[in-house]
């Protein structure tokens, strides 16, 4: 017998919940048709996305096209660590390790052309590719980095 009296509360609850979906599901339909047609024309579309402006490329440049570069305002950044700088350096380089490009970012000026070298060209690569990525547009790879550095 109790068990007959749960199935019937349970039955009811049941029922009692599926109509009250149904009431709000007539009441959306209702407050949606109630909606006049100039409203429903008048929406926004969607626009459509902008077109993906191009990336800057990394330029390649040898050893002497750099210098010369340099000599007319380009930076030359060594991304190469304290202690291979140690070893020698090209003149008028600033020293920016690989390791710290992100936290020293600011330090790169967006309106002269950057000249990265490392010491065969690897890491300067990721750097030119992280400043790239980082909205700078002229970015130039010294190949060979400064095992090409010309000896005088």
């Amino acid at each position: 017998m109790r068990k007959m009296i749960g199935i019937m509360i349970g039955t009811a609850f049941l029922l009692m919940g599926c109509n009250e979906t149904q009431k709000q599901e007539t009441a959306t339909v209702q407050k949606q048709e109630t909606v006049p047609a100039a409203v429903k024309e008048a929406a926004p579309q969607e626009a459509a996305p902008a077109p993906e402006t191009p990336k800057a490329t990394i330029t390649n440049v040898d050893w002497n096209k750099a210098l010369e570069m340099s000599k007319v305002g380009a930076v030359l950044v060594d991304v190469r660590t304290p202690a291979e700088v140690a070893e020698g350096m090209a003149p008028g380089a600033v020293n920016i390790p690989l390791q710290e490009i992100q936290q020293r970012l600011a330090e790169f000026p967006k309106d002269k052309d950057l000249l990265i070298y490392c010491r065969s060209g690897k890491r300067s690569m990721a750097a030119s590719n992280f400043l790239i990525e980082n909205g700078y547009e002229k970015v130039f790879n010294v190949e060979g980095g400064f095992l090409a550095f010309p000896k005088q």
